[in-house]
């Protein structure tokens, strides 16, 4: 296959990734404020369809926006990948009547607007297509499809050799819709049980300088460690000397992090929330907590300390289930069926 992608960053970055396929750059766009960065990706999409031919136009967020429209004009097949927590049930022209909210929300109504124009819209979980599904209507059902995505297979490498210390380790970005005031909460009980515990919190996000005064506060200060953003070799080694994942998160369209650490053979515990309940079997393959239950969370994880042989047999269960249902060569057969067929339907 020939393989272009689009992705954005900031006129002054400077980025050489080392990919067996095309990249062209296009200016960033930040969804998080009203601008007009969003129209590079229709202007440079447009310029490239027109040059050479392409059967598939997938997108994967708001600036995706474009694609029905250039597809229409070039003959390619749009595709769309939600990953969206919510799809609105009116497009642009009811949002008008709630400027406001339009104003608020604005990237959820451009990737609305993206699955209605998308030929197949895929998802990586049953909820994430329902949410699709319900926003859209049911006419749409046909054409949003489930393919849950692989886990790098440098997790299965993983090694643990936990350390003599009681370490947590969560990853992810550091944001309330994550569970990190819960976690935070949770884990102030368990120090009071068990003192000598740390948690280590890797990733970034707007409110961590809050959280970190948050658990000084708490006299959690030497307690909780926050790495930042780490790459993914510092997370596996992280991951591997420690006692149990905890992934508490509010709302999750599919869970990479928790299906990461499964893989890695790492105990977890995480909250029923969103889609983490068709990655996790409760009691079988891992923990799960009524979502923003900090007292439940805290109950979860010291019985996960209590009883380290069940933990270990669930983590156990755990990678196998994630080794026969979340591998990329399942993920690509899957979706390489949908091109055809649709590129089919279009000849």
């Amino acid at each position: 296959h020939d393989v272009l992608v689009l992705y954005s960053k900031c006129p002054e970055e400077v980025i050489n990734p080392s990919v067996d396929y095309r990249i062209h750059w296009v200016r960033h766009f930040n969804v998080a404020t009203v601008n007009l960065n969003i129209f590079s990706f229709g202007w440079a999409l447009r310029r490239l369809a027109r040059r050479q031919r392409f059967d598939v136009i997938h997108g994967n967020a708001e600036e995706a926006f474009f694609n029905a429209c250039v597809c229409r004009t070039t003959g390619a097949v749009p595709f769309f990948t939600s990953h969206s927590p919510r799809v609105p049930s009116t497009g642009f022209a009811g949002a008008l009547l709630r400027p406001l909210d339009l104003l608020k929300n604005v990237n959820f109504f451009l990737l609305r607007s993206a699955a209605a124009g998308a030929k197949q819209t895929v998802t990586f979980s049953r909820l994430t297509k329902n949410l699709v599904v319900g926003g859209l209507g049911q006419a749409y059902a046909d054409r949003v499809e489930v393919i849950a995505p692989g886990i790098d297979p440098s997790w299965f490498d993983v090694k643990r050799k936990p350390s003599a210390n009681i370490d947590l380790i969560f990853w992810g970005r550091i944001e309330d819709e994550k569970g990190i005031p819960e976690l935070l909460r949770a884990f102030k009980n368990v120090v009071e049980k068990y003192p000598q515990a740390r948690l280590h919190l890797v990733g970034e996000g707007n409110l961590l300088q809050d959280y970190k005064q948050v658990a000084t506060e708490q006299g959690l200060t030497d307690r909780v460690m926050f790495h930042g953003w780490l790459d993914v070799k510092k997370i596996q080694t992280l991951a591997a000397t420690s006692l149990v994942g905890v992934f508490p998160s509010r709302i999750e369209s599919f869970g990479l992090a928790v299906a990461e650490a499964m893989a890695a053979g790492l105990p977890v515990i995480c909250s029923d929330a969103g889609a983490l309940p068709e990655i996790v079997e409760d009691g079988v393959t891992g923990a799960l907590t009524p979502a923003g239950d900090a007292d439940k969370l805290t109950e979860a994880i010291l019985n996960a300390l209590g009883d380290p042989q069940q933990c270990e047999r669930m983590a156990e269960a755990g990678r196998e289930h994630i080794h026969k249902n979340f591998s990329w060569g399942m993920a690509a057969d899957h979706l390489l069926k949908l091109y055809k067929e649709k590129i089919s339907l279009k000849d």
